[in-house]
């Protein structure tokens, strides 16, 4: 396998984005292409305990603007909205006292740019997953035939199911909620309920050819 893959940077990213990281050594985020709405760029999946929730980040755009300048909108009232849904839904998890202050030090610090807000999630959940993995970012926007790694830019994509895709495979561990498992939610579900094995059940999530 290739050590290193090219990939968007999605907001506190589903077990399948994560699960695609597996198995590499650096990860090049695609900050250079043209920010796309309705993406995991600024939603994700949590599970409430009436349904999924969607929980998405209001964010500054224009049309063929580079992901690297499209800004978060601070006016409206998501951030406190998230906050309150994650310590609502998680506050009862297993690992939600361990892990809580983490999260929301990052929602207060505020950060200008969506990437910077996706970065510095991603960064803490690989840490809390003791995932040995390099974080950079592309310096221009290049076609696939230009990398020699795996480039898996826009493969994972809300409008598709993951099941249609051969990344991730529906692998049960125990949610808060509901008598039937959800799965491929935010990793923060993961890590909220089962804490160190977070990895462990990421790799047994590897779809098998």
């Amino acid at each position: 396998m290739n050590k290193t893959v090219l990939i968007e940077s999605h907001y506190n990213g589903s077990l399948e984005y994560f699960t695609a990281l597996l198995n590499h050594q650096k990860v090049v985020l695609e900050i250079n292409d043209h920010f796309i709405k309705q993406t995991f760029r600024n939603r994700c999946y949590v599970l409430g305990p009436q349904s999924i929730e969607l929980l998405t980040v209001p964010v500054n755009y224009r049309n063929h603007m580079p992901t690297k300048d499209v800004t978060i909108d601070y006016h409206q009232s998501w951030l406190k909205d998230h906050k309150r849904a994650i310590k609502s839904y998680y506050g009862n998890a297993p690992f939600f006292d361990y892990f809580w202050d983490l999260f929301s030090d990052i929602w207060d610090k505020k950060p200008k740019y969506l990437f910077e807000l996706n970065h510095d999630f991603m960064t803490i959940c690989l840490k809390i997953m003791q995932f040995d993995i390099t974080l950079t970012y592309t310096s221009e926007y290049l076609g696939v035939e230009y990398y020699q790694f795996s480039d898996l830019r826009n493969s994972i994509i809300p409008k598709k199911d993951f099941s249609k895709r051969e990344i991730y495979q529906s692998f049960q561990y125990k949610q808060l909620f509901g008598n039937n498992f959800a799965p491929n939610l935010s990793i923060i579900d993961l890590i909220l309920c089962e804490g160190g094995r977070s990895t462990e059940i990421l790799r047994k999530s590897i779809a098998q050819e």
